[in-house]
């Protein structure tokens, strides 16, 4: 007699599914803004203007804007 089991309801499933959407609304909050600075960054806004309006640190910015240069 075969046995049958639903893995969507077991709740190791469920907390493993919650894990991996917080991660893909994290993953695509941080392309939001690296894609911000970078817009910001290349319509001629300082670096210092960026990190005041976008709230991150001047160090933040010039990382995001070295991590897109070097993806482009």
């Amino acid at each position: 007699m075969p046995i049958s089991y639903n893995v969507e309801k077991d709740g190791l499933y469920l907390r493993g599914v919650e894990k991996g959407i917080q991660k893909g609304i994290e993953k695509g909050i941080e392309k939001g803004i690296a894609q911000s600075v970078w817009n910001f960054y290349n319509g001629g806004f300082s670096i210092q203007v960026i990190a005041k309006n976008l709230n991150l640190t001047t160090q933040q910015v010039k990382q995001y804007i070295q991590d897109w240069e070097a993806k482009s």
